[in-house]
């Protein structure tokens, strides 16, 4: 029987000795880790709906927004070349990094087992194996995002909707929405790895998930705590260390540009070393309890299972 011990300590191992699956945890890590147990993951959601809200804020959506904008871009046919030139650049930076995440996701799983399995490592095949996996892997994300963005919308509407007793409507709700995503993160993360490691289909993904976190809700639930308490504890450390430092040296490199520019990028690479660590940690965890629990036979329980059994 594994322990979460033996499962961390082992994927500790994987994260910190191959540098080579380094670059896949880089760009694995704009894809964040759980829907909700996530340590970082850039905000994207967050500035995405600010954003989107400041724009509604502002009138922009309105019929009179719109008309004036249309007005300015056609009164001015250069600046709605360069807004238009912007946009597609900008729309092309997307592209290529959700392509290489979603790419160095499937190639960050498949490698881990095979460091686990001791076998030779080769950079380009995992590459090669996350664009096989490429389709099916944007599928499960695109779905999984869909859900998340869906009930995050509702939580939004609820809260700009006043009415008598809404407070505690809103509380109920919020708690119901809260569960639904953990559980949709835990079933996204099973069809994820089966996907890539069992060549499940994608519409075949989702039930036989489901089926697995129906059996293992408990052993999921807690190994999420322990990784988000874990990831949750080293950024607490970042965010109080690395500004300490940067403070420290601003007095001591006062005048001197060069070496503060040198001084907050060392700190940024630091972080994001951290980061690409911990986002390779957190999915090889999973990885190896995926190829644990993912077998006919029972080769882990839960902690509290065990206890009281």
């Amino acid at each position: 029987m594994y322990t979460y011990r033996q499962i961390f300590k082992q994927a500790f191992k994987v994260a910190w000795q191959n540098p080579s699956i380094w670059f896949f945890g880089f760009f694995a890590v704009f894809l964040g880790g759980d829907i909700i147990f996530s340590s970082y993951n850039f905000g994207v959601d967050q500035i995405l709906f600010a954003f989107l809200d400041g724009l509604q804020a502002g009138g922009l959506f309105s019929l009179s927004g719109l008309s004036g904008a249309l007005k300015v871009f056609f009164a001015h046919p250069l600046f709605l070349f360069l807004i238009i030139l912007i946009f597609l650049v900008l729309l092309g930076f997307v592209v290529v990094t959700v392509w290489l995440a979603l790419v160095s996701q499937s190639a960050l799983i498949s490698q881990v087992v095979s460091v686990t399995k001791s076998k030779r490592l080769s950079w380009r095949a995992g590459f090669n194996f996350g664009l096989i996996k490429f389709w099916p892997v944007l599928g499960l994300n695109v779905f999984l995002r869909i859900i998340t963005w869906s009930l995050t919308g509702i939580i939004f509407l609820l809260s700009a909707i006043k009415f008598p007793g809404y407070l505690l409507l809103f509380i109920i709700l919020f708690d119901i929405i809260l569960v639904i995503e953990l559980v949709v993160s835990f079933i996204g993360r099973y069809a994820i790895c089966g996907v890539v490691l069992r060549d499940w289909s994608l519409k075949e993904s989702i039930p036989l998930a489901l089926e697995i976190f129906k059996k293992n809700w408990l052993l999921s639930l807690e190994i999420a705590i322990i990784l988000f308490l874990i990831s949750f504890l080293v950024n607490g450390l970042l965010f109080i260390i690395l500004p300490f430092i940067l403070l420290t040296f601003l007095g001591v490199y006062a005048g001197f540009t060069f070496g503060l520019i040198l001084l907050f990028l060392a700190l940024l690479v630091i972080f994001l070393f951290v980061e690409i660590i911990l986002v390779t940690f957190r999915w090889g965890s999973w990885v190896l309890v995926f190829e644990l629990i993912a077998g006919r036979k029972l080769a882990m329980s839960s902690l509290l299972q065990r206890i009281f059994s």
